[in-house]
């Protein structure tokens, strides 16, 4: 939690300074450690689904995490091919629609019916994917996302959003944060 409130800060920083200056003029240092912070929020997220799913205090902050860790990126992101964001995002997603209910720990588990919904949940992402990777279209559709989730506004939001949570979470001991009161 603490990582995702420094995250949030740095992010409400790093927004405010993409929102009063130009794309030229932004400061590289910010850019460079938002960069950062936003992979290590990323990687982090995937940690959490891997060693604690959903059972875990933390399963609730995980999409927080996901959302501002590609926010925060968004700019470097909008720089490499298109099919690399987009097995980024898709495998982001198929982690967490695997967290829910936690891994599987042995065949049979794997085969049960809550399981094999979840399987067919991926199947369907991954033929979405594929479909949507063959569209010429996606590449500019994929860059006009990154570009809105890049924006001063929409990472100074989604920052004060996350560092309102952590706090909450910190502070209040309650692991639903700020889920808590929506």
């Amino acid at each position: 939690m603490l990582g995702l409130l420094i995250a949030g800060l740095l992010g409400t920083v790093m927004g405010v300074n993409r929102a009063l200056k130009t794309r030229g003029n932004e400061n590289n240092v910010l850019q460079s450690l938002s960069t950062v912070m936003g992979m290590l929020l990323i990687t982090s997220s995937v940690y959490s689904v891997f060693t604690t799913g959903s059972s875990g205090s933390g399963s609730l902050t995980v999409p927080f995490m996901m959302i501002l860790g590609l926010s925060l990126c968004a700019r470097w992101l909008e720089s490499i091919p298109v099919s690399i964001v987009f097995i980024l995002a898709l495998g982001l997603a198929i982690l967490y629609v695997l967290s829910h209910g936690g891994l599987p720990h042995s065949l049979a588990e794997a085969l049960q019916k809550q399981n094999v919904r979840k399987y067919l949940l991926i199947i369907a992402l991954v033929i979405a994917a594929a479909i949507l990777l063959m569209i010429s279209t996606v590449e500019k559709i994929v860059d006009v996302f990154l570009n809105i989730l890049g924006q001063g506004p929409v990472v100074i939001a989604l920052s004060v959003i996350s560092v309102v949570h952590a706090a909450l979470i910190l502070f209040s001991g309650n692991s639903r944060g700020l889920l808590k009161y929506l």
